[in-house]
């Protein structure tokens, strides 16, 4: 066991513009940060507002964390099920209104702190582009260079992703395939990542084979309408405003206790 490196090194120029933007709203703001306006469904409709976690908890006590991706619609609460009921978010949104358009959630093997090597976000493609529809966008070349920032919002705290992966990859379930609970687990992934074939895999260029156990990435998922397979956006800790983010890696063997 031993602690971590939380970040990789990108443009610390770039990092560092955006740390002083992100650590002036979170000190001024408190719990609000303010954003593109926000309707109850979370879309954004060009006025101004801001993700106010205490109305929104007072909503619903799912949501710990909002996300927001530049130039998609991607502009949501995080949820997870109280209940430990992985599969309530698919079909339910965010109020807890049947929905088959569903709500974006990481399941209850995740932390809500953000603390796990790898986040794993679960949200819907549906045809009228809306939760993560338009995560293929990452699959078009152009978009993937010029967007490689994902923005997570927590109370008091943001965290910011660096994009260096997107692709589709068979349909499974990534925290029962992987033991992220080790750095073994977390390596294996990464070997899927940098190693595994896909037609449609695009990996930002100088990170190949950067990603260590040591560092936090986040997942987000969907199933790709046109292939039913997954497609999966990878981003890489790169920013932490309040420096929350922490964990102990346990670099043994998950095989001795079998």
């Amino acid at each position: 066991m031993k602690g971590i490196s939380r970040y990789i090194s990108i443009d610390m120029k770039t990092v560092k513009r955006l740390f002083a933007g992100m650590l002036v709203l979170v000190l001024l703001c408190g719990c609000s940060a303010p954003w593109g306006k926000k309707d109850e469904a979370g879309g954004n409709d060009g006025g101004e507002s801001f993700v106010d976690f205490e109305k929104l908890r007072a909503q619903n006590e799912d949501i710990f964390a909002w996300i927001k991706i530049s130039d998609t619609n991607i502009d949501y609460p995080v949820l997870q099920s109280s209940d430990g009921d992985d599969s309530f978010y698919q079909n339910h949104d965010f109020l807890k209104n049947e929905d088959y358009r569903g709500a974006i959630y990481i399941e209850a093997a995740n932390l809500k702190d953000m603390c796990d090597f790898n986040e794993v976000l679960h949200g819907s493609s549906t045809s009228d582009g809306t939760m993560f529809s338009q995560l293929d966008k990452f699959l078009d070349k152009d978009f993937f260079d010029e967007h490689p920032y994902i923005y997570v919002y927590m109370e008091g705290n943001t965290l910011i992703y660096y994009v260096f992966a997107a692709f589709t990859r068979e349909d499974t379930r990534l925290l029962a395939e992987y033991d992220f609970s080790y750095a073994s687990g977390c390596q294996a992934f990464l070997d899927e990542i940098y190693n595994g074939k896909s037609m449609n895999k695009l990996i930002r260029e100088g990170w190949e084979n950067q990603v260590q156990p040591e560092n936090f990435v986040i997942t987000l998922t969907t199933k790709d309408m046109l292939s039913s397979k997954q497609l999966v956006v990878v981003g890489c800790l790169v920013g932490d405003v309040t420096g929350q983010i922490d964990r102990e890696i346990d670099y043994g063997d998950p095989e001795e206790f079998y």
